[in-house]
């Protein structure tokens, strides 16, 4: 039996295509287990018993306003760069715990596959040092491989193929320098015993040897030609969550009494005006006359006070969206990868509002 260690870091969408994927090996006679922040240990429970916690600090740190004003763009470009260089300092003991709690699961586990966030970095240093096996999952494209049409997901809007390209080169020494090396180096040797790393094993490592796995559509992204034959898209993995939830009955009414509804919801993604956000939604659909499902979200960026609410709008929190999208006449949303991916399943019109990150990618892929 094989024992694979899927390890993740982030939002709830960073979590579902390792828990899909740890789901799917379980029948193929595979022993799974997960690493996560603590957060996720009852959602991770679903798939799988075996649970190593990470720090859940981390998860947290999209609570700290800093963090809250540079997601919302509150403030110059200029001051939020200053404020990610100054956290980026400020968090680097609890990115080396995160390191910590990555070996303490691997150690303890010995899995003979690992499988990794882009976020994590343990695995990569344990392939280097004793040939660990593991391969990288991504869920959004425009990280590691170059692609001529589309910038690396931290660089705005595409340009030229030469600048589009050279961004991969900037982002890829940035993440070994001052994520990988900045973090893990000082551990590395004087914590764990193994040996210094190097900027140049480590490059040559993950572009042209670590097998990546980008878990999307490529009805959305199709492979370039370019790409090295061990980075694939496979597709966009997704469990079957509705068979751990079930449906409120006021939800039910709502849904038999306004059939095909909007959907609104941006995810984890929070702004620096939640309520000015709601009343808009609710004036603009009680204007057309459209009903409408608001998902406040854990990031809290659309909120609407229950005396505010209208007999034609839904509030919904924590939903599956693979019960929820066949239900809905049209999705508004982040962009995240994972709802644009469910959106595409069921064939639903959607219109993204992109906040960070990937989220403009997906946003020009669906345009």
């Amino acid at each position: 039996m094989e024992r694979v260690l899927l390890i993740s870091m982030g939002s709830r969408g960073d979590m579902e295509p390792f828990l899909a994927l740890g789901e799917e090996l379980k029948p193929r006679n595979c022993d799974v287990a997960f690493c996560m922040p603590a957060q996720f240990q009852s959602l991770a429970a679903e798939v799988s018993e075996t649970f190593y916690a990470m720090d859940k600090a981390f998860l947290e740190l999209v609570e700290n306003d800093d963090v809250k004003r540079i997601i919302a763009q509150v403030g110059s470009a200029w001051s939020r760069l200053r404020t990610m260089i100054r956290l980026m300092w400020e968090t680097k003991p609890l990115q080396q715990q995160l390191i910590r709690d990555q070996k303490v699961a691997v150690d303890q586990f010995r899995p003979d596959l690992i499988i990794l966030h882009p976020k994590c970095i343990y695995p990569i240093i344990a392939a280097l040092e004793y040939g660990q096996r593991i391969k990288m999952l991504c869920p959004v494209p425009c990280m590691l491989h170059t692609v001529d049409s589309e910038p690396n997901i931290g660089f705005g809007d595409p340009g030229s193929p030469w600048w589009n390209r050279m961004t991969y080169y900037i982002a890829n020494k940035v993440y070994i320098n001052k994520s990988i090396l900045s973090y893990a180096g000082p551990l590395v040797k004087a914590e764990f015993g193994f040996q210094e790393l190097n900027s140049s094993r480590l490059y040559s490592f993950m572009l042209e040897e670590m097998p990546v796995e980008y878990a999307i559509s490529e009805r959305l992204f199709p492979r370039p030609d370019s790409w090295p034959a061990h980075a694939v898209i496979s597709e966009f993995r997704e469990r079957n969550k509705a068979k751990h939830w079930t449906p409120p009955a006021e939800l039910l009414q709502f849904l038999s009494d306004h059939p095909e509804p909007l959907y609104v919801g941006f995810g984890s993604m929070v702004n620096d005006q939640p309520e000015r956000v709601g009343k808009i939604i609710l004036d603009v659909t009680a204007e057309l006359d459209l009903p409408v499902l608001l998902n406040t979200g854990w990031g809290g960026g659309i909120q609407v006070a229950d005396a505010q609410l209208p007999p034609q709008a839904f509030l919904v929190s924590d939903i599956p969206f693979d019960w929820l999208f066949s239900r809905v006449r049209a999705v508004v949303h982040h962009g995240g990868s994972g709802t644009t991916h469910s959106a595409l399943r069921f064939d639903r019109p959607q219109l993204i509002i992109p906040h960070i990150a990937d989220q403009f990618l997906w946003m020009r892929l669906v345009n």
